[in-house]
Parts: C-alpha cells; structure tokens; sequence
C-alpha cells in the first residue's frame, strides 16, 4: 500500500463528496469536485513554470480562496509549501527566503514591495495572474511519495527571533487530523467559520478536517471577529468555530454590550492560549446546545492534547488528555521523569512529533530527541504537570514564566483568576523587572471595578506574591497576528524605548 500523501485527502473528498460545498467566501465557492479540477490545473501550470519534485513554493497571503487551492496544488506537483502571514516584514521576508531558496512565489498585489527580495525564484501575483494558471491544460502529474517525506513548512520564531521552518512529513499531517477528528467529530454537515489568519496552522489545518469529513469551509478574515461577527456566523449557517481566547473574548464583550440573536453553533475549539475557566462558563450561557472544546498544542507536533466537553466539570482546570497513539509527561530540569501530578517540563511522544527544524541542526537538537527505536521527543519548553488520570494541566510556556519576589510563577494563573469576575474580558501579565512589579493589563466591559475591590478579589483566589501590583485598562489587549495575547507589545507599552 502506498504511503499516504497530502493530495490523498482531496482525492478522496473529491469521490466521495464531489457536489457538496468545499470552499466557501462571501463571493465564490467551490464544491469538491471543481476544487479538485482547479487543484489539477493549478499544479500544472506550476510543473509548466518549472516546480520539480521538493522544490519550495511560499505563500503570502491573507485569507482568501486562492491560498488553499494554492497549497493544494504545490502539494500535487510534489513541492514543500509554507504560507505566510502578508503581515510578514520584509526583513522577516528575506530571511525565509534565503532559507527557503523557493522556486515559487505567491504574491497579493499588496505585497508586490516583496517582489525584490524573491532572489531566483518565480513570483506569481494572486491578483493578476492567478486565474490564469487555473486555465492551464491540465497534464498527467505523477504521484510524489508522501508518509516520512517533508509535505510542508510552518514559520514561527526562534529563540534568536529568527524565523525558522519546522518541518512536518505527509505521515505526521495525517495522524495527527485522524487523531483530532476522533475527538471533534466534525460532520459532513457541517460548515466550518475560520476567522484566523490561514497562515496560523491552527486555522490552515482547518482545510485538512474539511477534505477528511465533508465539512464546508467559509474562509472569514481576522477582521470580521469583530461586533459583526454574530451576523457573519448567522448568515453563513456556521456550526463550528475555532478560535483563540481573545476571538471568545470579544465575543462575550460584544454580547453584553449589545446582544444580538445569535446562531446555532454545534461546537467551539480553542488553542493557542489558555482558554479561562470564566469564559468557558460564559461561552455555555450563550451557545447552550454547543460542545466546547479547550485544547493544547504546539506547531512542533500540532496538537497535544483536547479536553471533552463532558471532562470540564470534573477536570476543569486542564487542558484535555494527550492525543490517542502518543504519550506525555513531565521532566525535571536534570532531564528526570517526574511522577503524575509533579510540575515540570512537558515531554511529548507519537506520531505527531514534527521532523525538527529546516536547515536548523542546532535548534532542531535542543527540541527533538531520537530515541533507539526511532521514536521521536519533543521538549516542548512548556511547564504543567499530568495527573494520575492522564490529564495535563498547563502553566505557562517558558518565555513567559515570571519569577517574582522569590517565586516563580504562570502568568496565566494571574489571568484566569481576573477573568473570574465578569467585567473582564481579557488580561494578560508580564513582570516590570526594573520595578520588580507585577504588572496586568485589562480590558474590561460595562462599569469598571475600582482597583482595590478587584485587587481584593484578586486576593482571594492567588497567594500573596501573585497579587498585581500594578492594574492597567486598554480598550483591547494588542494581538499577534495570530490573533493571541501580544505579551511582548504589552512590555513595548510599559518600555516604549527599549
């Protein structure tokens, strides 16, 4: 039997639900069967612009229907792609690409000022001339192998802030959608609202689950999340959502601020931050017929693990149980395994591990180890413990633990216990080292607290050393551009010059 490749998914979705809606905009869609035609198309057209087995094709672009077809068909013309945030800088730009060495570009009009740092590469506008390669007579492509081989390039920072690639095969991609699937049940009945940027793998893998289950995809852009999100998921008979803490946050902000009817959504998923406990119970008041679903997961290895909506009563301070077929435990600095229920480092084994890091040995060797047997490890650089019943409990990731006044402590304890109370919509913590103070941002709905009432409810819920000494309100905590909590923008508003 042939090792699975990425373009299997399609091929399969394209038999089996061929005339049902795939990919769905404001003003287009296409059904499986017309996506796998243009698939077809589009990969020839880039064989024909001179795409070879293992070349690589970046992606820059903000959500829209082009970017899928676009992975799709760099996939089935056998190249490795890597999309990119079109938020991307120019430095960061360059610096991929002379990683990369891409045979291909995509470009939006948009971003054409990137058009020079392309090196040797071909650039194609996704304004201007990609309907054109959709015309291409298609030619017989052959199969590319798939299972172990690299399929694609996810781009995040490294401890240098440099960017780098990790690597994911074919193998990994289709464990780990099989894997999620089994706990998120998607159906083919679905329509799923993707309202994260596409170049966020959390949003991207939302493709892989559509061509899995049947789902339909409406491709949403980051902006809508906003007070006309609850039409937008009407309109569009969304059914599930995936979002990140502050996608949720604004959405209860809005609710109290003006409600509006709002749809029938069959379940929510979370990832990328901590999801509060508060905001968990808000979601359920709001959407009471749908299944909420915290999760975990780092791009190394995709997901980690996912909470049932039937464990949060009982488990409600963890993150879910790891993935079917992979295990996780916890480290103790020396490297030592720690018994359940100990805080320390998480370790993470199966078939989801990633490859490691492109053209990155020395980073790839502080992330991944290689066991005898050809398992892979992956040392996540995240701290929590996992209980006697295999629950993880998540503390903070390593970049962002504090130590303060002899303590060393999660910033996301601190922010759960303010969005305790219901004027809090978001919080986020980071430590004034020149001050020695904690300082914790908010941004509030309806009539404010004063600070010592919220500092004393504070009190109630974290030892002493934990209690902020400092309250700061923003209208809107800044977001990455994946739409998370922006901790360092948070330090840049208390450094301005530094």
């Amino acid at each position: 039997m042939a090792a699975f490749h990425l373009s299997d998914f399609l091929s399969q979705a394209s038999l089996l639900f061929s005339g049902r809606a795939f990919l769905v905009t404001d003003d287009k869609s296409l059904t499986f069967g017309e996506a796998a035609a243009l698939v077809h198309r589009v990969a020839s057209g880039f064989v024909k612009l001179g795409v070879n087995l293992g070349d690589r094709v970046l992606i820059v672009s903000e959500n829209r229907l082009e970017l899928p077809i676009a992975t799709l068909a760099a996939t089935r013309a056998g190249a490795v792609f890597s999309v990119l945030t079109s938020q991307i800088t120019a430095e960061s730009f360059q610096r991929i690409v002379g990683q990369c060495e891409p045979a291909l570009v995509l470009l939006e009009a948009k971003r054409a000022d990137l058009h020079p740092l392309c090196g040797s590469a071909k650039v194609v506008s996704l304004d201007e001339d990609f309907a054109e390669l959709g015309e291409t007579e298609a030619i017989e492509l052959p199969k590319p192998g798939g299972g172990d081989a690299l399929a694609f390039l996810v781009f995040t920072s490294g401890s240098t802030g440099m960017p780098r690639g990790v690597m994911l095969s074919h193998a990994n991609v289709e464990f780990v959608t099989r894997a999620i699937m089994a706990r998120l049940q998607y159906r083919e009945t679905d329509r799923i609202g993707v309202f994260l940027p596409l170049s966020f793998d959390y949003g991207f893998y939302q493709i892989f689950y559509a061509l899995m289950t049947g789902a339909a995809l409406y491709i949403g852009r980051p902006e809508m999340s906003g007070p006309e999100l609850p039409r937008i998921l009407a309109r569009h008979e969304i059914s599930v959502l995936p979002g990140v803490p502050t996608l949720f946050a604004g959405l209860i902000k809005m609710q109290s601020w003006r409600p509006v009817p709002l749809p029938h959504l069959r379940a929510l998923t979370n990832t990328g931050d901590h999801l509060p406990l508060p905001h968990i119970r808000q979601l359920q008041q709001l959407f009471p017929q749908a299944r909420v679903f915290p999760m975990y997961g780092l791009t190394e290895c995709k997901r980690v693990s996912i909470l049932l909506p039937e464990e949060i009563n009982a488990h409600e301070n963890s993150v879910g149980r790891a993935l079917a077929g992979t295990e996780v435990w916890t480290e103790s600095p020396e490297g030592q395994r720690l018994p359940p229920g100990e805080v320390g480092e998480f370790i993470v084994s199966g078939p989801n591990v990633g490859l490691g890091y492109w053209r990155a040995p020395e980073e790839t060797a502080k992330r991944y180890r290689s066991l005898p047997d050809g398992k892979r490890l992956l040392v996540t650089g995240d701290f929590g413990a996992v209980d006697a019943e295999g629950f993880l409990h998540f503390h903070a990731r390593s970049d962002f633990m504090i130590k303060h006044k002899g303590h060393r402590m999660s910033p996301v304890e601190i922010e759960e216990a303010a969005c305790r109370l219901p004027q809090i919509v978001a919080a986020g913590c980071i430590k004034d080292e020149a001050q020695d103070k904690l300082c914790l941002f908010l941004s509030t709905q309806g009539e404010r607290l004063e600070d010592a009432a919220l500092l004393a409810d504070l009190a109630l819920h974290l030892e002493r050393s934990k209690v902020p000494d400092r309250l700061i309100y923003l209208d809107d905590l800044p977001r990455t551009a994946n739409q998370k909590v922006d901790r360092k923008a948070l330090r840049a508003l208390l450094f301005p010059t530094a």
